[in-house]
């Protein structure tokens, strides 16, 4: 229970040897589920048959039995019958002793003479061997010949060693060093047919079917005799009674030949010839797994070779292209195993799946070899593990890349020692960004080269994981480094406005670059990879996952254009707070107009610095900057701007409202709105700038006209919060608090529908006014 426990423990650890493979559990489990539904309708099946063939084995011994009893009745009769008669021969025990003393005469006249003639046969034996020269590439035309002569020898010399073993143990040590040089021959001309059995396929190859032909005579003669020798010692060994009474007056049957076992030995030679062509083939390639594959070829042809040709030179009986696949397939299985590792590269675990593919296909469907026999599967069954494998490699080396590739342009953000990069259009760009996706390309490539629509898509997933990481990395680094100039400009390296447009501006080429990968490689390459609902179900995630990375990139630009335009506000800082204030009103200024009118208006001079200053950044940002990013960059400025103007009545101290506070506010208001309207348009303009109107008008109405702006403002600012009327309201330095108080109740009783009800959830600059 212990074991069957540790088995299972590390067979999940092998499906489940990443984070990333926690999440594919549900699909891991449904594979688990469908094998074992599959493997439980194989062993039903597998239990029947074996049932059926047992309960027919059962009736034929049932039946055999009945015969064996029947025959064995008849024969008792008959040796029942042959007693009585010796019984009626006068003299019979006599004569059976003096035919009997003869026979033994005789038989030891026949052992002294083949002792005599041993010499001299075993000379002729050896110079038939040496006259064929143990060549098995040569026509060995004494082989038939060699064999005949050996086993007359062998056979004496097993009858003379089983007569032996009831003689004097000297009697037995005597024949055994007489038949010592006969072993040794023996010996010799096993080596030859061991040799000829690991090399068939050279043999006839070299054109040398005879001998082929030759040898396997040999072996099935052997065989057949080895086979009658286990049949007639089995059935002495099961009717001693029977042999005892049968065998009066000889030796009992098949006991004096020694076993050949030639069919046995011959299936080992096959296995050490295999084993042989095997590691030679290693050997010429010892550090090259790849060529080492690319020249397995000669696998399935020697296998082919011994279906066709050989099968004509053996009898049918041996099933030669079994013991041939059997050999060939447990080397390729050792192979293989030797060949997948932890260390194994992405490309060569692929083309060890596809050439274990190749190898199946070719031998079931082109040689028509039964699948059953190619167990174990080359693999293990792990195809599906050793691809997820491979498709983790991918993956961390693109980790890898990433990660270097984004330390090394996180420190030349920071450290800012030379310029971004500008491309023909004199945008800012970052050098590293083309070499990113360059690399994604050939990952996704190489994912796409296993065929495997599942492997293409974790690869786009891992894709689509670096691209976020890298973009939250831009935005932190972004972040921190406005933050640290905010702190302390004068200790940072300069360029820093540079670098944020080059960032930002990489945003959108990052858009267009995945884009572009949905088009050319997802919608086209891994298309051909399609072949089911499922498939289709799988490329329009990996479609969505793209664009989720593209959604991504424009965020990530969207958050680089708004730290910038913090940056630029921090910078601000000192002149908007002193809004409404003393500082702020300025001296008017007279003007006469063509037609004599003259006109007098504050001066606005803490504005006209504030869009001095915006007018500054502009200059670098309209020329370096992303068109569309430049346009997200002056509606985020407008809107920092119109947030830090109107919060300024409630964030500055001694901060107030008067009548010429109105009129400063229109001088302000008629520099700002000139300035962005170069840029954006005017209506759009003109709808940010209605915030100031709601405001003019809260700071100059009476309670009629408070509920009336303030029901204006939550038309157009439907996030406008209440706080920012009572702030006007209580900067008025025409209304005491007990006035504002007033005010501030009508305006929430009047206006309770709105408050409560919004007219829409629309979110505006109004709701960044406390933050």
């Amino acid at each position: 229970m212990g074991e069957t426990a540790d088995n299972a423990v590390g067979s999940l650890a092998e499906l489940l040897r990443y984070p990333d493979d926690l999440a594919k559990i549900s699909a891991i489990k449904e594979r688990l589920l469908r094998d074992k539904a599959a493997m439980d309708l194989q062993l039903k099946s597998g239990v029947q048959t074996q049932l059926d063939i047992t309960t027919n084995g059962l009736k034929n011994i049932l039946d055999a039995k009945t015969l064996v009893g029947e025959l064995s009745k008849e024969l008792m009769n008959l040796n029942s019958l042959c007693a009585h008669a010796e019984n009626m021969v006068p003299g019979f025990g006599q004569i059976n002793r003096v035919s009997k003393v003869r026979r033994n005469f005789l038989a030891v006249e026949d052992v002294k003479r083949n002792l005599q003639e041993l010499p001299a046969r075993l000379d002729e034996i050896e110079a038939m061997i040496d006259a064929d020269g143990k060549d098995i590439f040569g026509p060995m035309t004494n082989f038939l010949r060699t064999h005949y002569e050996l086993s007359r020898l062998r056979d004496f010399r097993d009858q003379a060693m089983f007569q032996a073993a009831r003689s004097s143990k000297d009697a037995t040590c005597t024949l055994q060093k007489y038949f010592t040089r006969l072993d040794n021959v023996i010996q010799e001309f096993d080596a030859i047919v061991f040799d000829i059995a690991q090399n068939l396929l050279e043999v006839l190859r070299e054109g040398n079917s005879s001998l082929i032909v030759r040898w396997a005579k040999i072996i099935d003669t052997d065989e057949r005799l080895d086979t009658k020798v286990k049949i007639l010692n089995s059935a002495s060994e099961s009717h001693k009674e029977l042999a005892r009474h049968l065998s009066i007056n000889s030796q009992p049957m098949g006991m004096t030949r020694t076993l050949r076992n030639y069919d046995e030995r011959l299936t080992e030679c096959i296995r050490l010839g295999a084993r042989d062509v095997f590691q030679n083939c290693v050997s010429t390639f010892p550090d090259d797994p790849s060529t080492l594959l690319d020249n397995l070829y000669w696998v399935t042809r020697d296998i082919l070779f011994a279906k066709t040709d050989l099968t004509k030179c053996v009898p049918a009986s041996w099933k030669i292209t079994n013991r041939f696949v059997a050999a060939y397939h447990q080397e390729m299985y050792v192979l293989f195993k030797n060949l997948v590792t932890k260390e194994t590269e992405a490309g060569l675990l692929l083309k060890i799946v596809r050439w274990s593919q190749k190898y199946n296909d070719t031998l079931v469907n082109e040689l028509k070899i039964p699948p059953e026999q190619l167990t174990p599967s080359l693999l293990d069954g792990q195809e599906e593990e050793i691809l997820g494998d491979y498709m983790r490699l991918i993956c961390r080396k693109i980790d890898e890349w990433m990660t270097n590739l984004q330390k090394t342009e996180c420190n030349e953000f920071i450290e800012r020692v030379q310029a971004p990069d500008v491309d023909p259009e004199s945008k800012y760009g970052l050098a590293n960004t083309p070499i990113v996706f360059q690399m994604l390309n050939q990952q996704i490539n190489v994912g796409i080269d296993s065929d495997e629509i599942r492997v293409v898509s974790g690869v786009i997933h891992e894709c689509k994981r670096q691209l976020l990481l890298r973009q939250q990395k831009w935005i932190n680094v972004v972040r921190n480094e406005i933050q640290k100039s905010n702190l302390s400009m004068d200790e940072v390296p300069g360029g820093l406005l540079e670098y944020c447009i080059a960032v930002a501006n990489d945003q959108v080429r990052g858009a267009d670059y995945t884009e572009n990968i949905i088009t050319r490689q997802v919608n086209v390459n891994v298309d051909v990879l399609v072949h089911s609902d499922d498939d289709r179900n799988v490329q329009s995630k990996m479609v969505q996952e793209l664009e989720d990375a593209m959604d991504g990139f424009i965020a990530t630009a969207k958050s680089c254009v708004l730290e910038m335009v913090g940056m630029v506000m921090f910078d601000l800082q000192p002149s908007f707070a002193n809004l409404f204030k003393n500082s702020w009103y300025t001296p008017p200024v007279t003007t006469t107009a063509p037609d004599g009118t003259i006109t007098s208006v504050p001066a606005s001079l803490l504005i006209q610095e504030i869009i001095r200053t915006f007018e500054e950044y502009n200059s670098e940002l309209a020329e370096h900057f992303n068109p569309d990013l430049f346009q997200i960059y002056i509606d985020d400025l407008l809107e920092a701007t119109l947030v830090s103007y109107l919060s300024a009545i409630s964030k500055n101290k001694g901060a107030s409202l008067s009548p010429r506070s109105l009129d400063q506010v229109k001088s302000d208001v008629a520099i700002m709105y000139p300035f962005f309207t170069t840029f954006t348009d005017s209506e759009h303009v003109e709808s940010q700038f209605s915030g100031i109107e709601a405001f003019m008008g809260l700071a100059s109405g009476d309670k009629v006209g408070a509920v009336e702006g303030f029901r204006t403002l939550k038309e157009n600012f439907p996030d406008a919060p209440l706080k920012f009327v009572e702030d006007i309201l209580r900067a008025r330095e025409d209304l005491d608090s007990k006035s504002v108080k007033e005010y501030m109740e009508t305006v929430r009783r009047e206006c309770a529908p709105f408050i409560m009800n919004p007219s829409s959830d629309r979110r505006t600059y109004m709701s960044r006014l406390y933050p």
